[in-house]
């Protein structure tokens, strides 16, 4: 399915894969600094990419929440992310956490790889979750699994 029809006018600003090379900077300040992706196509049409900062993906990608469920049994963590249809344990809850970072980063990099195949299974539907938590710098990664402790909780913890 064609995004932009030869008939309609587009509502994005198109610029021809010719000319996009050559004024590649211009338009990545439109992307990045004002904030306007940017339709690049090539034959006609016929191929259409669009260029986008990373900061306005990471805006689209806010709605692509985590859930980790964490258990423990017989002395284990057991963290699953059900977006992921991942499962990681661990001998604490932080040695858990960070098995699922591990796995998300190995899933995330096998999924980019082979992104044509993947987008042949029934796992096309992580795409947002994988982009959300491959676009997040390395040191943010865990923060994506393990959401902040409520405030009274938090104070519970520290005064005891």
């Amino acid at each position: 399915m064609a995004l932009v029809s030869d008939t309609a006018t587009p509502l994005l600003a198109q610029e021809a894969f010719a000319q996009a090379k050559a004024r590649l900077s211009d338009l990545m300040d439109q992307a990045v600094h004002d904030h306007r992706p940017q339709l690049i196509d090539r034959h006609r049409g016929k191929e259409q990419a669009v260029l986008v900062s990373v900061a306005d993906m990471g805006m689209l990608l806010e709605g692509f929440q985590f859930h980790p469920r964490v258990s423990v049994s017989e002395g284990e963590f057991v963290i699953r992310l059900p977006e992921l249809g991942l499962i990681a344990g661990g001998a604490s809850y932080e040695a858990a956490l960070d098995e699922l970072v591990e796995l998300a980063e190995q899933q995330a990099q096998d999924y980019l790889d082979r992104f044509d195949f993947y987008m042949q299974t029934d796992r096309r539907g992580q795409l947002g979750w994988l982009l959300k938590f491959a676009l997040a710098p390395s040191a943010e990664r865990r923060s994506l699994f393990s959401p902040p402790a409520p405030a009274a909780e938090a104070q519970a913890a520290q005064s005891a």
